[in-house]
Formats: C-alpha cells, structure tokens, sequence
C-alpha cells in the first residue's frame, strides 16, 4: 500500500510555505490539524490517527513556529487546560507576544522532550469512543477560523481579516 506524502500535504497549496499549526486535535480516528500560512492564512485538514508516526515529525516542525512570520521558534511557556497544552512560542523577531497554540496532550507529549512532558488521564477504550467531542478554536472564539488571529474578548469580526466570527 503506497503512504500519502504528508510533507506535501502540511504545505500551504498556494506558495507551499510551512504554516505554522496553532490547533491539532485527535477526534476518534482523526487527527484534525488547523494551520495558518503566514501570507496566506489559515485552513484546516484531518489525519488518520493509525498513520500518526508518519507524520509526527511533521506536526513537530509546524508546532515551534512563529505564528505571525512562521520562521523556528522556541517554546516560551506550557500550560495545561483539561486535555489541552497550551503552548507559546517565542521567535527570534517577534519575541514572545505570540498567541498560545492549542495542542492535544496525547500529541503534545509525542512532539515534545520528555522533560516537558504533560500527564495524561487514564482513557478507556469505553471513554474514548463515547466522548464529547472538544471545542474548538472557533466556538470558544480564540483564534480566528479564516486567518487563525488571536481573538480577545466576544468580538463579532476579525480585526486582521474581517471575518465574521461565530
């Protein structure tokens, strides 16, 4: 069975930059991956979940970038939030006023060191195919779902973009 070529895919399908990922998301069988090119702005895809150690170098590489030039970054601070790291990076040009990146924990401790490693809560198979799917970035107005902005507040649109948020 041929494998997709997941570099390929993680490239902006305009100029085929690297993006840098602000939300990954496992869902089932499904790893969603929301990912902003920094002239082009944000889209989203879905990974199967089995297929996962093909492409974890390449969530790695999209994970520690600057959110607003896309260039390596390093991480600045790591906070948990339920299931979630949050993560903010820190560039060489922008500093650390970068918007926090919501990662799944599951992957987050896949991509990082294990010094920064976060606990998991223990998830039966029962759990796991019986539970809520989480909120994302767009219904708890974080980042904006067209250019993946950081949101404030309830804002209606977009301050970069324009676009109407739900």
């Amino acid at each position: 069975m041929a494998h997709m070529n997941y570099n390929k895919l993680f490239s902006c399908p305009r100029c085929g930059n690297s993006g840098v990922i602000f939300l990954v998301k496992v869902a089932g069988t499904l790893v969603i991956i929301k990912q902003k090119c920094p002239k082009h702005g944000a889209r989203s895809f879905n990974l199967p979940l089995l297929q996962e150690d093909l492409y974890i170098d390449t969530i790695r590489n999209g994970v520690f970038r600057c959110f607003k030039c896309g260039q390596e970054a390093t991480v600045d601070q790591v906070k948990t939030k339920g299931p979630w790291a949050l993560v903010k990076c820190a560039c060489p040009t922008h500093g650390n006023k970068l918007p926090f990146q919501k990662i799944s924990s599951i992957i987050y401790n896949r991509i990082s060191g294990p010094e920064v490693a976060i606990a998991q809560p223990a998830e039966t198979a029962e759990t796991a195919e019986t539970a809520e799917p989480e909120s994302t970035p767009s219904e708890s107005a974080s980042f904006c779902p067209n250019c993946g902005e950081a949101i404030e507040g309830k804002e209606k649109y977009c301050g970069t973009c324009g676009a109407e948020l739900d």
